[in-house]
């Protein structure tokens, strides 16, 4: 049965043999898949390498270059602001200045001997080097000096904290002094290291070493370049002011070095500033920011093998636009003289230390001058303040009796010829102080255009009453709605007083509410002591007057334009009249103020300033109490507002004049104003007997 069978027996031998070949065949097939993926991996690395080296090179190409190359802008030469009649407010001044320009790798050897180079043979302007720069400059000079200002158990309390080395300079910087910077630091050593320190900050882009240097210092650097890597002569311009008046409303611009306003900074940056960009940050400048500012060129910073610097522009920018002011520079300043003049009389008033004055063109809202003067009551010295017609409220007294006169009408308390008696007995409250018009006998029986003429309080406390639902008899109490402060306050704001004008100049003031609503508080309201307004908010108040009941919004902005190649201006926009409200409607009570304020001129308050004067005027007048740090003595604020015109108004005024006693410089003023503006531009369509040339000539841009 075991015929056809063969037995096998497998020895060591063959068993070993059978295990080499399995092992053969693992190995070769392990061999075969770590070859395969090598393959896979070499044509991967192929492909790649022909798309990085060929086909993709350009692109590759442009990387590199970015990765050696800086971009940066500069700021273009910003607009100039000039008067209505192109006078230069504002302008450019060129300057020359040390540029440095990153350079790749610089050592600190070659930093120290550019800055000494520098130092020696160029004026190092120190005067805006703050005292915390000053410390920083004593820390790189002598660290090991500023080390021992700190105990050794302070330091050590300071090194388990996280936030060690931010504590322990500011711990530095607390320790060095005063006196330890004028032992340890000269004026040389604040002119190295600030020039060092520059240097050492700038690692891309550029950075101005030096501001306003001269030719001769220009000179110098240009022919020792091989030594002063990364600097050159570059050009530049610094804001400069052409008058002496209204610095604060035409503004101010940051430098350089002040960069981008902190409370600005995220918007601006997301507006692609740059956060050394000069910005405007008050005034004009501010306001028209967008119009000035241009846009900035940008230029490239390439290298070259031994980290030189190479400047190439990449794009032109184009300069800001101008902007022409409705001020008539002539005449803010003859104004701003008068006022001088005023103030310089009258020294003996302890409290008049500032006078206002606004001229504005009622049929646009342009402010023709915005005039206000400040006196230092020690020194005699007087300065600009221009602003104040928009930083400061003041009571304006028996100029608000017109508001008084239009809520009335408006809401149906009085008709034309309404009368009202203004006896010697006054106006008395159970429990309260008698009040009195201006002249304490009284005035007898009144009706709103004589009580206006001759400014009666009586007349208007008793309408006021009226208009809150009270009954008034004499020392009895006397009780009120307080709405009655609400309606006075609603239609004063119609006509501009008790809201923000919409002056295009940042931070007008909107002036005093009183919260107050006992009835003695309304009668004083009646007649302007108790709300508080700014003198452009009476100019608006005057304005909406003059146009019977449409209130306009007032600005300094006239117009922008560019200046062709022709030297011919080119008016990019201009300024269009913006109304705020309009209640022309009241017809009635706008023709009974009107009356009013021509009775004021003809027989009333103003009577015997304004006799024999030339021109045709309409006008209340105004004196508000005030005791502050006076009492029980009055030093009053007056005014004078009103507006003047052949047969319509032309022009309106409106001054304050603050606190004199014994003198009221606000009627002349008024007159001198408004006699400034006729004899330039004329008076009921008739131009003045001399025209002044024109300076320049302009069209319209297409």
């Amino acid at each position: 049965m075991f015929k056809n069978k063969r037995i096998r027996f497998e020895g060591r031998k063959e068993s070993n043999e059978q295990m080499r070949n399995q092992v053969d065949k693992l190995v070769a097939r392990r061999f075969y898949i770590v070859m395969g993926v090598i393959v896979v991996f070499g044509c991967i690395f192929a492909i790649r390498l022909f798309n990085a080296q060929i086909r993709n090179a350009e692109y590759y190409d442009g990387k590199l270059e970015q990765y050696n190359t800086n971009m940066f802008n500069v700021d273009a030469v910003r607009g100039e602001i000039t008067d209505r009649n192109y006078k230069q407010l504002v302008y450019n001044k060129n300057v020359i200045c040390a540029t440095y320009y990153s350079v790749k790798g610089i050592k600190d050897q070659e930093i120290k001997a550019i800055v000494r180079f520098l130092t020696t043979n160029c004026k190092v302007d120190i005067s805006s080097v703050t005292k915390r720069e000053k410390k920083d400059y004593l820390i790189m000079k002598d660290p090991k000096y500023v080390e021992s200002l700190i105990t050794k158990s302070e330091k050590k309390a300071l090194e388990s904290d996280d936030d060690y080395s931010t504590k322990y300079y500011n711990l530095e910087l607390k320790r060095i002094s005063d006196d330890i910077l004028k032992k340890k630091l000269s004026d040389n050593d604040i002119k190295y290291y600030k020039l060092y320190s520059t240097i050492k900050q700038c690692t891309s882009g550029s950075a101005v070493l030096l501001q306003g240097i001269s030719v001769k210092e220009a000179s110098i650097i240009a022919e020792n370049s091989t030594l002063l890597r990364g600097i050159q002569v570059t050009s530049d311009w610094e804001r400069a002011f052409g008058v002496s008046l209204m610095h604060q409303t035409l503004g101010r611009l940051t430098t350089k070095k002040q960069g981008l306003p902190a409370t600005l900074k995220d918007r601006l940056l997301a507006l692609d500033y740059t956060n050394d960009a000069r910005v405007g940050t008050s005034g004009i400048e501010q306001s028209y920011e967008d119009i000035l500012k241009g846009v900035p060129s940008t230029y490239q910073l390439t290298y070259g093998t031994n980290g030189t610097p190479q400047v190439s522009q990449v794009s032109e920018g184009t300069n800001g636009a101008n902007v022409q002011l409705s001020i008539d520079y002539d005449i803010q300043k003859n104004i701003s003289n008068y006022i001088d003049k005023q103030l310089q009389a009258h020294r003996g008033e302890p409290f008049n230390k500032h006078i206002y004055c606004i001229l504005e063109d009622p049929k646009t809202g342009e402010i023709i001058a915005m005039v206000g003067r400040q006196m230092d009551r020690k020194t005699g010295k007087i300065i600009d303040y221009s602003a104040g017609n928009y930083y400061s409220a003041y009571l304006i007294g028996s100029t608000m009796k017109a508001a008084v006169v239009y809520t009335a009408f408006k809401n149906h308390v009085i008709k034309p010829n309404h009368y009202e008696s203004d006896g010697p007995e006054g106006l008395k409250i159970a429990g309260t102080a008698t009040k009195h018009s201006w002249r304490k006998s009284g005035f007898g029986n009144l009706t709103e255009v004589s009580a206006f003429a001759y400014s009666s309080n009586i007349w208007m406390m008793k309408v006021i009453i009226k208009l809150a639902g009270g009954h008034y008899q004499y020392n009895r109490p006397l009780k009120i709605n307080p709405i009655g402060f609400t309606k006075l306050r609603n239609g004063a704001g119609e006509l501009g007083l008790g809201v923000k004008t919409g002056i295009d100049i940042n931070g007008e003031a909107l002036g005093y509410r009183g919260k107050g609503t006992n009835p003695g508080l309304l009668l004083n309201f009646a007649i302007g002591q108790y709300d508080t307004y700014t003198n452009v908010q009476l100019a608006t108040y005057a304005t909406t007057l003059a146009n019977g009941g449409v209130r306009l919004k007032p600005h300094l902005y006239k117009s922008s334009y560019t200046v062709d190649d022709d030297g011919e201006i080119v008016t990019l926009n201009q300024a269009k009249k913006q109304v705020m409200d309009d209640v022309s409607d009241h017809k009635t009570a706008f023709a009974q103020i009107k009356k009013g304020m021509k009775a004021v001129v003809s027989y009333g308050t103003l009577a015997s300033q304004m006799a024999g004067f030339k021109y045709n005027v309409w006008a209340k007048t105004g004196t508000a109490e005030d005791y502050s740090y006076s009492y029980p003595t009055d030093y009053p604020n007056h005014m004078v507002i009103g507006y003047a015109g052949k047969t319509n108004p032309e022009i309106v005024c409106t001054v304050i004049v603050e606190r004199q006693k014994a003198n009221n410089s606000a009627p002349g003023v008024f007159k001198y104003a408004l006699t400034q503006y006729f004899e330039k531009y004329g008076y009921g369509g008739q131009k003045p007997a001399k025209k002044e040339k024109a300076a320049t000539t302009t069209k319209q841009s297409t």
